[in-house]
Formats: structure tokens, sequence, C-alpha cells
């Protein structure tokens, strides 16, 4: 049975809603791209920087990723500042990926350098079902989704379905199935008001996240990772080389 890693976050519900016949583990985002690494899992849905930076590891369950549409609404930049006089930002552990989409922006985009910092920051940049929660607390919030996409005019791809290159072909062929299954389901229920607690959560799905995998999320992926390449001097692997032969 494949052991699949599950980050409990409110974007992550579509995916596992009706997803039966695997072990899901769950954990922190930073705690799962570990397990996934030593093999202590056998895939899940983890920052897209982790193909980036062990391509060799890993093959992409295709069709499926965690994307913004145009905003994003659960990766912010949250500031006490207007973001041209941010320069110290301390930053969640919990996102690689958000991080590096946050310093390609501020280098980018606004011609800023800013000092990452454990304290006495001027923002916070956090993700997820934290991020939701603060939102309100902050006199100025940037959406990194929507900031990408006011660039580039694509989707921004935060994670990817990674399985480990000795997971089983077979196996891989019906997690896929099954998460498509448990994707139909929510949206169906969705659209029934079953499945959801507020009408903040109905437009969260239908007009902040994003589960496809198409070309234009491909295109975005390879304009990102060539900011890794610069940044880092690692090559950028191409990810339709990556997809699993299903």
């Amino acid at each position: 049975m494949l052991r699949i890693g599950r980050v409990n976050y409110l974007n992550t519900e579509p995916l596992f809603y009706r997803l039966s016949g695997f072990e899901i583990v769950e954990g922190f985002p930073a705690e799962l791209v570990k397990e996934l690494r030593e093999g202590k899992i056998d895939g899940g849905i983890v920052s897209s920087a982790e193909l980036f930076l062990n391509p060799d590891l890993y093959r992409v369950l295709p069709s499926i990723s965690i994307s913004s549409r145009e905003r994003v609404c659960s990766v912010l930049l949250l500031s006490k500042k207007p973001i041209e006089e941010v320069r110290k930002i301390r930053i969640t552990p919990s996102s690689l990926t958000s991080r590096y989409l946050l310093f390609y922006l501020l280098k980018e985009v606004y011609s800023l350098k800013a000092e990452e910092v454990v304290e006495g920051e001027d923002a916070f940049l956090s993700i997820g079902d934290e991020a939701l929660r603060e939102k309100d607390k902050f006199p100025y919030s940037y959406d990194l989704g929507e900031m990408w996409f006011r660039e580039k005019g694509l989707p921004f791809v935060f994670a990817l379905f990674l399985l480990r290159k000795d997971a089983s072909l077979g196996q891989a062929r019906e997690l896929l199935e099954r998460l498509k299954d448990s994707l139909r389901a929510f949206f169906d229920d969705l659209e029934r008001g079953l499945c959801i607690n507020s009408e903040f959560e109905r437009e969260y799905f239908l007009k902040c996240i994003d589960y496809g995998l198409e070309e234009d999320h491909l295109r975005s992926l390879s304009i990102f990772f060539s900011f890794l390449e610069r940044e880092t001097g690692k090559p950028a692997p191409d990810v339709s080389d990556l997809f699993l032969p299903l």
C-alpha cells in the first residue's frame, strides 16, 4: 500500500475528500518533504521547489497540482508597511516554494532586496490556514499568486503530486484515478452546499485554488525554475520529461 503524505490544510481537502485505499500520513510541509526524500513515504502533494531540487528522486503525477487561479488567497505577505518600504521579512518555515516565489517577486518586480529575519520584521510571509487566520491582523496584505499572475498572466504552481521513482506504476495509476474521483466528488458536493462551512470557503475553492496541471501550468513552472536555476546554479529539470508514464 502506498504511503501518501498530506498537509492538513484547507487547500488539500478536495484531493483527499474521498481518497481511500492508501495509507495517509499527515504532517507539516517541510516534514513531509523530508520523509519523501528519505523514502519514509512514497508520495504526496508537496512543494513544487522540491522537484527542482531533487528531480532524480521523483516522478510527477500528471493532471494534479495545487496552483493559484489569479489570486491564491492563502499565500500572503502580511505587512506593517507598504511593500516598497519592507526591508526585513520573517518567513514561515513551512514552504520553500513560497519563500522562493517571494524573493523572485521582490527582486524581479519591485527591485527590492529584503533581509530574512526571525524577529523585528516589517512583514511576515504566511501560508495555508495560518495565512487565512492572520490576514486581517495586518494593515497590508499581498497575495503572492495574484502578484505572479499580474506579471506573467499564468497560474502559479505551489505544489505537485510527486511519487518516488521506486513506487509501483500500477498503484500510481490507481492513485491518479482515485484522486480525480475525489476531486469530482468534492466539487459535486460543493455545488450542492454539502462540504463547506462558509461562503468564504466556497469562493476559496472556486476562485482561488486550481487543481489542474496543463500547458499554462507547465509554462509557469518553467519560468519559475529558470529563476531558481539562476539563483542556485543548479540546472532546471524539464517537468514534462518527469511525468509518470500513465
